[in-house]
């Protein structure tokens, strides 16, 4: 256990002092040593705001306030306690409802009851070894709900310290991860046809589509997907400012990631190639020099 990990800071939160005991000593056994304990809904209130962990477990139903009020009051802003933290709740109900709203108040990962330490530690892992990115708009606050519905968590990849298997099917591949990307490629394609010259708040939800469709590919690891959508994301914030869009661009990159849905893991060259041919594409626009192998970065065009 690094002492990295060491320091991390854990504010744990249950009625119970046996399900208090219970995740500390998991915790504990497994090198995190910085563990707080709450009693109540106040006085997590309280920790949270003095102790400022990286992580805060708690049930669903403590007195005072609930585990779902008390992360709205997080992402909405409470005192100086960072909206982004971690939160993982735990539950004796996950009915649909309550893992709908669950989502909507921004948790981070849910635990059903009962559960063992390993259940406990794999939320703890992807809270610290693969976090989702953060929205704040007007609607929501949070991270991004997009992952709750991959096929990630049923196979033998499930954990991040099981082993690779080769033979795995990819799971970017996997049909109703496609339908995903597929989805977010279709809401770009949409904000793009309505685009105008100089509509920048258009052009910023075009931005944000594609931000999404770049995150959704990474969290299914299909790098060819998350490259191009990078490749057009670069180019908007790069010319974003002055709202001149070339819809030739759009249209090339769209084409190209709606190619890339298509194309499978035996294609790998193919796909390769298309992202290549748009990162070109927009170096060619921004007026910078492709890189030479082995040459200096790209500068800019006189």
């Amino acid at each position: 256990m690094s002492p990295k990990t060491r320091a991390i800071q854990f504010l744990v939160c249950d009625e119970n002092a046996y399900t208090r005991k219970l995740v500390a000593d998991v915790l504990a056994g497994a090198g995190f040593e910085k563990v707080q304990i709450a009693n109540d809904g106040v006085e997590l209130l309280t920790l949270t705001a003095e102790f400022q962990p990286r992580i805060v477990i708690t049930s669903s139903r403590i007195p005072a306030i609930s585990g779902l009020d008390f992360t709205r009051m997080i992402r909405a802003g409470y005192g100086v306690v960072n909206r982004a933290t971690s939160i993982i709740v735990m539950t004796d109900t996950p009915t649909q409802k309550f893992l709908d709203a669950s989502r909507e108040a921004g948790v981070d990962e849910m635990l059903v009851r009962p559960f063992n330490g390993a259940a406990l530690l794999s939320r703890v892992e992807a809270c610290l070894l693969r976090p989702r990115r953060f929205v704040e708009s007007v609607a929501y606050v949070g991270p991004c709900r997009r992952r709750r519905m991959l096929e990630d968590y049923g196979g033998p990849m499930r954990r991040f310290t099981d082993p690779l298997e080769e033979h795995d099917k990819p799971l970017w591949e996997a049909e109703s991860n496609r339908a995903l990307v597929r989805r977010c490629l279709t809401r770009i394609s949409e904000l793009a046809a309505d685009l105008t010259p100089n509509d920048r708040r258009k052009l910023r939800e075009v931005y944000a589509a594609v931000k999404d469709t770049e995150q959704l590919a990474d969290d299914v690891r299909d790098q060819f997907m998350g490259d191009a959508a990078r490749s057009l994301s670069r180019y908007i914030a790069a010319i974003g400012g002055s709202g001149a869009v070339d819809q030739d661009v759009l249209t090339t990159h769209i084409d190209a990631m709606q190619k890339l849905c298509v194309l499978g893991a035996e294609h790998q060259d193919a796909r390769e190639e298309l992202v290549r041919g748009l990162v070109k594409v927009v170096d060619k626009r921004l007026g910078r020099a492709a890189p030479k192998p082995g040459g200096a970065p790209p500068t800019r065009a006189a």
